[in-house]
């Protein structure tokens, strides 16, 4: 494909560093001229995602003149006279945050707009930032610098508070490359581990699991901390349902903390314990994360020659205050031979029922059809009405 020839341009508006406009004698491909295209020319830009060392994202809220209200930013600004995007970049996360960053990854730069050309944005990923000094932003608008977890992030993204599409699309980019490169998601392959006999602390939760979890340990560690209790390894949470299957309203969830040999229960809190059990593990980070890694874990075993053999009990390795990272614990068995050719047996079985399902089905059609046609032919002649 060949591109467009400019023949001429002139400037029709000068309008400071930010802003000019002209106007370009355009040549297409076949051979037509257009005497009037507008060019637009702004300074190209960077914008920054910044990740601290403990895994949360450095963005504002503040206003902008075109925006009704408030919205997300990254962190961002113009490219000065001699600057290199990268050093740009660089200057932009000290004046804005005070933080300088470990490492800088280049996410690509590209075109605001392909017709008016307009600018272009560079992006950046920069992580391990850390505080060196204080802010010396000068920004017209009112901003708030914040400090979110990846969740939020997430959550952020797909209710478009971010909006102004670069920073959508740079948000988007980095959370792209952070899954896939980050050594702590859940792509990470599952491993085959047993679970220690473990003696716990926990409260029975009903309900969808991402309110229960919060309102399940918030009455454990009341309780807890009523009796003087310290717990003697990391909180665990049991899941006894699939939320593909049962409704929200209906799962059952249990909210543990492991405790001494000698805790005894009471009230709404009571004492068991986990036997130890063979079990397929994956380690994944942020809420939004789980669904993907229990469809890693079971699509594993089945490949293994495994399956589920109980309830899955989530490890939380992160503490209060960090982006969820969690280790996942499937109990399982080995498939065997016998018990794979049942199922085989099964599936054969099924698809049998099936055709036969359908050939019944056709078999009622054919006669559908045959009574309608016989009811749409004309009475004889004579014929009693």
């Amino acid at each position: 494909m060949d591109n467009w020839k400019t023949l001429s341009r002139r400037t029709i508006l000068d309008y400071s560093k930010f802003l000019r406009v002209e106007e370009h004698r355009v040549e297409l491909p076949d051979g037509r001229v257009i005497a009037n295209w507008p060019w637009i020319v702004t300074p190209d830009y960077v914008n920054v995602v910044a990740i601290t060392p403990e895994n949360r994202f450095l963005c504002f809220r503040q206003t902008k003149y075109a925006i009704d209200g408030t919205t997300l930013a990254p962190i961002g600004g113009y490219i000065e006279s001699g600057e290199t995007p990268l050093e740009c970049a660089q200057r932009e996360l000290l004046e804005e945050t005070g933080c300088i960053a470990d490492e800088w990854i280049d996410l690509g730069a590209f075109w605001v707009d392909p017709n008016r050309g307009i600018a272009r944005g560079n992006f950046f990923l920069a992580r391990g930032a850390r505080r060196v000094q204080v802010r010396n932003a000068d920004d017209l608008e009112e901003q708030e610098l914040l400090q979110l977890t990846r969740a939020q992030v997430e959550d952020a993204l797909a209710r478009g508070e971010f909006k102004v599409i670069a920073w959508q699309a740079i948000v988007a980019l980095s959370l792209l490359y952070l899954d896939r490169t980050s050594q702590s998601k859940e792509d990470i392959m599952p491993e085959i581990k047993r679970f220690p006999t473990t003696r716990v602390a926990f409260v029975s939760e009903v309900g969808p699991f991402n309110e229960a979890i919060p309102r399940g340990f918030q009455r454990l560690f009341a309780w807890l901390g009523a009796h003087n209790i310290s717990p003697t390894g990391k909180s665990l949470g049991i899941f006894h349902d699939d939320p593909a299957k049962v409704p929200a309203e209906q799962l059952r969830s249990e909210m543990c903390v492991p405790v001494a040999p000698d805790v005894q229960g009471s009230g709404e809190v009571q004492v068991k314990e986990i036997a130890e059990f063979e079990a397929a593990t994956i380690v994944y980070q942020g809420s939004a994360n789980v669904t993907r890694a229990y469809n890693a874990v079971y699509d594993w075993l089945r490949a293994q020659g495994y399956r589920g053999a109980g309830s899955p009990i989530e490890v939380y390795l992160s503490q209060p205050g960090e982006e969820l990272r969690a280790e996942i614990f499937v109990p399982i068995v080995k498939v065997d031979a016998k018990e794979t050719r049942k199922v085989a047996k099964g599936t054969r079985k099924d698809a049998k029922e099936t055709r036969k399902d359908a050939k019944e089905t056709r078999k009622v059609a054919k006669k559908s059809v045959k009574t309608k046609t016989a009811a749409k032919k004309p009475a004889k002649k004579g014929a009693k009405k």
